[in-house]
């Protein structure tokens, strides 16, 4: 500071003139001297941090290991396993080998792969898995052919347990035309046939009616013999007047679209299989509504169901054009309560053709006295009711027809256990009021419940309610100088862009 040319003394300095670094003492900014960089704690505290980040590493691959847990974020659930294919993987006592032979433009073959890599984790050491593509590794393709004594023509899935077989093909696990996959049904399938001592048998009663033919001359018997295939069952036609009792290799038995009654001495002989307490028995029947059956229903109504063939369930309809209607095909709700119905409670399905109403008889106590038991599996839509005079062109609910709840379907179990880890010989019964469920082209959902009931008589409870997912290919389709300008974007701006933003970071870092 220059000095007062007269007093030879620095001017005093004004309050207002000290500065607030002044007053705190702080050291002036020349007065700081420049400090050393301690390159030994950078390289310290680098270690410690490259240690911990590893360590963080190695203990989320142990939990990742020891707690596995897999999410399916599809919206169709297409990597997923139904809770019944988990289950019966988890007691699995046979070894099973899966092998996937698939070329590599298949369509599914990365939801199989992803789906056979659930049941090689589920099942442990008991299910192993591998897979090959038969073009490309042509050795491996000669060892499974020759191991298995089968060509690989095309794109297959090999299932063996203990020395037994299973091929399964790619039209095996789609339907739909395609567009629906049915992989876990037909492996699970495949296992339970080759795991069985012996294959189930399911035999058709024959000689009672005939099966209704499409234009394409396709009959529900070929429908049915095409599910038997995919669900692993042999089907076996069976004429009750040449026999004196059933064979004992039947594990179920079907009655479908019968035309005429049993005769007392059939009766008999289904009735002593169905009591046979030395085997699980089963039976599925699918009525004509327009069949007396005086002899047969009897049977039925002593184990709980009762058949009211006289009734049509049906409701009118007032249109514009024709006047009053009569409906005759009805819409069918599925309860809860029954392993055939349990995965689909609450959805509806549709009869086609007429139905007559099935009720339950309500002494239920004396039943249970008997350890029999019987289900309610469908409820027909409140607005159809149960109609005697269904043949008068303009029906009216009378004080004598049946009113809501009518039953479409129940189930019988005589001899069962309600829990399901005990397990005892028992006799099931599947009653359906009326027969086009497996008529030519049938729906998906009636297919699926006739399979079901048959499932849960051949007392397959793991093979019941499989959903299948569906095919799904996403394709954007848009103009070829769109896809050009798309192309640009992605190979030429967004990485430019990307670039600068990192020189302009870079730059900044650096003044």
């Amino acid at each position: 500071m220059p000095e007062d040319k007269i007093t030879g003394q620095a001017p005093a300095r004004e309050d207002n003139d000290i500065s607030p670094e002044a007053e705190q003492g702080d050291p002036c900014p020349a007065d700081i001297s420049p400090q050393k960089i301690r390159r030994s704690h950078i390289v310290i505290n680098v270690t410690i941090q490259v240690l911990c980040a590893i360590l963080l590493f190695v203990m989320i691959n142990q939990l990742s290991i020891r707690h596995y847990k897999r999410w399916d974020l599809s919206a169709a659930k297409k990597y997923s396993i139904s809770e019944d294919t988990a289950a019966y993987l988890e007691r699995l006592d046979n070894e099973v080998t899966l092998t996937m032979a698939f070329h590599s433009d298949s369509k599914i073959r990365n939801q199989l792969k992803t789906l056979l890599d659930e049941y090689d984790r589920l099942g442990g050491s008991q299910v192993k898995f591998e897979e090959f593509d038969p073009a490309r590794d042509k050795a491996k393709a000669l060892d499974i052919s020759n191991r298995y004594d089968v060509d690989i023509d095309q794109n297959t899935v090999f299932v063996e347990a203990g020395g037994r077989i299973r091929k399964i093909i790619q039209a095996d696990m789609l339907d739909d035309n395609g567009r629906i996959f049915t992989g876990e049904a037909a492996i699970t399938s495949a296992m339970l046939a080759a795991t069985e001592l012996r294959p189930k048998k399911v035999y058709l009663i024959a000689g009672k009616g005939k099966f209704r033919e499409n234009k394409d001359e396709r009959t529900a018997l070929e429908e049915l013999q095409a599910l038997s295939k995919r669900q692993f069952f042999e089907l076996n036609e069976l004429t009750l007047g040449n026999i004196t009792h059933i064979p004992h290799d039947a594990d179920a038995l079907l009655l479908i679209n019968p035309e005429t009654d049993l005769s007392p001495s059939e009766v008999t002989v289904l009735t002593d299989y169905w009591e046979d307490i030395r085997q699980s028995t089963g039976l599925v029947l699918l009525l004509n509504p327009a069949t007396e059956m005086p002899n047969f229903y009897p049977f039925l109504e002593k184990h709980g169901v009762r058949v009211d063939n006289d009734y049509r369930l049906l409701f009118s309809q007032t249109t514009g054009i024709g006047g009053t209607q009569k409906i005759y095909s009805v819409q069918s709700k599925f309860l809860n309560g029954s392993p055939i119905t349990a995965g689909n409670a609450g959805a509806l399905t549709t009869f086609s053709g007429q139905t007559c109403p099935i009720s339950i008889v309500k002494d239920k106590e004396a039943l249970a006295a008997k350890s029999i038991v019987p289900r309610a599996l469908l409820e027909a839509d409140p607005e159809f009711w149960g109609d005697r005079n269904h043949t008068e062109s303009v029906p009216t609910l009378d004080p004598l027809d049946k009113k809501s709840p009518i039953y479409t379907a129940v189930s019988v179990e005589k001899g069962g256990s309600e829990d399901a880890v005990v397990k005892f010989k028992s006799s099931r019964l599947v009653v359906i009021g009326n027969s086009t469920l497996l008529d030519p082209i049938p729906t998906r959902s009636n297919a699926k419940f006739v399979m079901n009931a048959i499932n849960w008589t051949l007392d397959r409870e793991e093979r019941i309610d499989i959903m299948p997912s569906r095919v799904t290919n996403f394709r954007v389709n848009m103009p070829e100088e769109k896809y050009g300008n798309l192309i640009f974007l992605v190979i030429l701006v967004l990485p430019a862009a990307a670039f600068c933003f990192a020189i302009f970071v870079w730059s900044s870092r650096r003044n």
